[in-house]
């Protein structure tokens, strides 16, 4: 780029570190995300966004941190324009069985005015890909009532399939469920 040219972008702030107290021994590490979710820097959880996260221990517990003014899927450069931001947080608790509840969720699950979003996490990013589709298969099937293969047609069809980012140990992929795809199933 020649010097004295600008690049300019709009911002869509959103924090990339949510989660519950994972259930393990010793001292818990947030970066890797996780069932309990954690460093998922997926850009849709910005304002308005639901994320569910299954309870691992008593008492629950939520963590929040990495705040984003704006990043692209994938993270490529280890970052984003990243700094300070106040957030205003909602917190519900659902229990067992409640139909609020996106399905009998294993991992970090999410939801915006316009997607439902299944999530994939794994070191291989091929494995993160196959968990998002099980995922997205298992809310389609759970929630909406299509059996498997027209759950797989339709995600393969009308879903998108996002890299969340490739830079923590643990890789995210994640899928976007149309909802306007489903209004008449409602």
């Amino acid at each position: 780029m020649a010097p004295g040219k600008e690049v300019r972008f709009p911002i869509a702030p959103f924090m990339g570190t949510m989660g519950v107290t994972p259930n393990v021994s010793g001292k818990p590490n947030s970066i890797p995300p996780g069932d309990y979710g954690g460093n998922m820097d997926i850009r849709y959880l910005g304002a308005g966004a639901t994320l569910y996260l299954p309870v691992q221990v008593p008492g629950a517990m939520f963590f929040i941190a990495d705040p984003h003014f704006v990043q692209g899927n994938g993270e490529v450069a280890l970052t984003a324009v990243e700094g300070s931001l106040r957030t205003t947080l909602r917190f519900t608790v659902l229990k067992v069985g409640d139909p609020a509840i996106p399905g009998k969720l294993t991992g970090p699950f999410a939801e915006t005015a316009e997607y439902w979003i299944a999530i994939g996490l794994d070191p291989d990013l091929n494995e993160a890909m196959k968990k998002a589709t099980r995922e997205a298969v298992r809310f389609l099937s759970e929630r909406l009532g299509l059996d498997r293969a027209t759950a797989f047609a339709y995600l393969s069809a009308a879903s998108d399939f996002e890299v969340s980012q490739v830079v923590d140990r643990t890789k995210g992929i994640h899928a976007l469920i149309r909802k306007k795809d489903f209004s008449a199933a409602k």
